[in-house]
């Protein structure tokens, strides 16, 4: 996204990974492989388009970290499709569409989504640009937050795992 600060594989977040990973096997009753994590910055005006990810995100949570965005603002939303109900199993005729559904994220909230399968997207972010300096320094606006991705051992995508390790 342009003009928005991304890393992948920063070091802070490799034991948080895995710590949500173990997490999600308890509720999901199945092992996962991580696949990777990325965190972003968001500043104002910036959007994140309408898609659904690669197969490396079978199982996704996106995480806010921090924002100073104040009042209504803070309330930025991502957004995600749910899915369509089919009238039968072949799904050539669609009975119920979906709905875009918003989640607001608090700093520390996650939240748990089928990556590839479900659509997700932010509309601009709220505020005012005002340089391109960082963190507050001269009053710019952001959003953090950290997308962190997995795919089940057992499932269609695990081939989609790589050993970080090495």
């Amino acid at each position: 996204m342009e003009g928005s600060l991304a890393r992948y594989w920063h070091p802070q977040y490799r034991q948080i990974h895995c710590g949500i990973r173990t997490k999600l096997e308890e509720a999901l009753g199945r092992k996962l492989y991580n696949t990777y994590y990325y965190d972003r910055y968001y500043f104002p005006g910036q959007a994140l388009t309408k898609h659904a990810d690669r197969d490396a995100c079978e199982i996704s949570v996106t995480v806010h970290v921090s924002t100073n965005l104040t009042g209504e603002d803070a309330n930025w939303p991502i957004w995600i499709k749910t899915p369509d109900t089919y009238a039968d199993k072949k799904k050539t005729q669609v009975l119920v569409p979906g709905e875009n559904r918003s989640v607001v994220l608090k700093p520390g909230d996650g939240m748990i989504y089928k990556g590839c399968e479900r659509p997700h997207w932010r509309d601009p972010m709220p505020g005012i640009k005002k340089s391109k300096k960082l963190f507050g320094k001269t009053g710019e606006l952001y959003y953090h937050q950290i997308f962190f991705h997995y795919v089940l051992q057992d499932g269609q995508r695990a081939h989609c795992y790589m050993d970080r390790s090495r």
